[in-house]
């Protein structure tokens, strides 16, 4: 019994370094990381050591080992400090047992506070709900400029928190008004861009990519460009230009467009129309910059 408290106590250790280490994880490591495995490896430890003393009890083996000094009864008939001075070498292990219930109680407390603290964690806002009001003005103004620079006049990317344009019902990362002045992406796109421009923190490759891309075809639309498949090879050549505008070098931008072209066949699924046509190439009728190797 007391091999298994001690390795009990060995793993609570071990869970809270790893609760500790998380939050000095560099935010592309914690964007992949789900917290609830975290506190599903607390959870899970404080319920087999209850459990595996309860399965112990069932099959009759003593939860701790037998008391064999006086009992409760004998110490009140007989008298406590008598005998506890009488006989140190009996004392010794009384104030061991006393002890190990405190470290026990103290163990146990921090269990608790951890659980409570992932909980807190898990529930606080996360994403484009914990970005604050004046920062999100900020982004929404940055990617303006963006879209407005891709368009060739003036533009407004709007951040829908509402989901009334884009979002899981609409089923839509981003949405212009072709030759308009108005775009909306959704905040999670929004969030990684804020996170890439104002924090220098790099989600993801493949998050970074999609929505650097998302925001250039939509900056495509604005500038007139109705084809859905033409306005993603132009998004995925002007979404270089707009990641090293928004702190990335443009060799990793390059890298992160080229993925998205790659990978441009996969993600449009059924929707044909977002295809790239033919023609998207380095070189080809859809290269914005014929005269340069880079491509897109």
């Amino acid at each position: 019994m007391q091999r298994r408290a001690r390795l009990f106590r060995r793993g609570r250790m071990a869970v809270l370094a790893l609760v500790i280490a998380y939050f000095f994880l560099p935010y592309s490591i914690q964007a992949v990381i789900p917290v609830w495995l975290l506190f599903l490896a607390a959870l899970g430890l404080e319920v087999e050591f209850f459990l595996g003393g309860y399965v112990q009890a069932r099959r009759g083996q003593p939860a701790t080992a037998p008391d064999r000094g006086p009992q409760q009864r004998d110490l009140s008939e007989l008298g406590r400090w008598a005998w506890w001075e009488s006989d140190p070498a009996i004392a010794l292990p009384v104030l061991e047992e006393s002890r190990f219930r405190w470290i026990h109680l103290a163990e146990a407390a921090v269990g608790i506070v951890l659980v409570a603290g992932i909980l807190f964690y898990a529930v606080r806002p996360k994403g484009w709900d914990a970005v604050s009001a004046a920062d999100r003005a900020r982004t929404e103004v940055v990617l303006s400029h963006e879209a407005s620079l891709v368009a060739g006049h003036p533009a407004q990317i709007r951040c829908d928190t509402s989901g009334q344009y884009v979002g899981f019902v609409q089923d839509a990362d981003g949405l212009a008004f072709v030759g308009g002045d108005q775009a909306y992406l959704t905040p999670s796109i929004c969030n990684t861009l804020y996170q890439l421009r104002f924090k220098h923190r790099s989600e993801p490759f493949s998050h970074t990519a999609r929505a650097l891309a998302v925001l250039g075809h939509e900056a495509q639309h604005l500038r007139g460009v109705r084809d859905e498949g033409l306005a993603n090879c132009y998004g995925y050549q002007s979404g270089v230009e707009i990641g090293v505008h928004l702190g990335l070098s443009e060799k990793r931008a390059r890298a992160m467009m080229r993925e998205q072209l790659a990978t441009n066949a996969s993600d449009s699924g059924l929707n044909v129309q977002y295809r790239v046509p033919s023609e998207c190439h380095n070189g080809g009728s859809a290269d914005l910059h014929p005269d340069s190797a880079g491509f897109p």
